[in-house]
């Protein structure tokens, strides 16, 4: 059976970090949102204001076409994204169309401290440049998770995370979770 491991949740919750550390854990393939959208946006150019408004969508249509490719050869991967709720469907529609068991970590946390990570984060001299948006507020940050439902994708067994305070997580047992799972392939 095809199996899949998605890392989804809020912003500044560490995703992308837990998901290159497991895919070494693992010794599987890991595809970011983020690093798809900097390669896109280099392709773009700094001045195209489309990679702005259009390069979440695409980049999410170009990781289920990297999936599935994936899921044909039968072999594990891993995605990672702030999945919106509606990115669901068409996530779920395609392990069904390749008899995929999928285990999700979501990321959450308390969304006023992440908010001020999201902020220290953004100001960073080594965030992209695709990443930095106009000045976001708290309420925007807050209303975008809950509007698109970012941290809502259940696919599978699911493994909710707390990511408020990264010293209280215990990476360790979130590694075996992903072991267990892949090992029963």
């Amino acid at each position: 059976m095809n199996k899949i491991i998605l890392v989804g949740g809020y912003c500044a919750t560490g995703k992308s970090t837990f998901s290159r550390k497991l895919a070494q854990v693992l010794n599987v393939p890991c595809f970011n949102k983020d690093i798809i959208k900097e390669v896109i946006g280099e392709g773009f150019g700094f001045e195209n204001k489309d990679v702005y408004q259009k390069n979440s969508a695409v980049t999410f249509k170009l990781m289920l076409h990297i999936a599935e490719r994936f899921l044909q050869a039968k072999k594990i991967l891993i995605l990672e994204s702030n999945f919106k709720l509606s990115e669901s469907e068409e996530i779920k529609t395609l392990l069904e169309k390749y008899n995929c068991e999928c285990l999700t970590f979501v990321f959450k946390g308390d969304l006023d401290v992440l908010f001020n990570r999201y902020v220290e984060r953004d100001k960073s001299s080594e965030r992209h440049w695709v990443h930095k948006s106009a000045e976001e507020t708290k309420d925007s940050f807050i209303n975008g998770h809950l509007q698109f439902g970012i941290g809502e994708l259940a696919i599978g067994q699911t493994i909710s995370v707390c990511a408020t305070f990264f010293a209280e997580i215990n990476y360790e047992e979130l590694f075996d979770i992903a072991r267990r799972f892949v090992s029963e392939y």
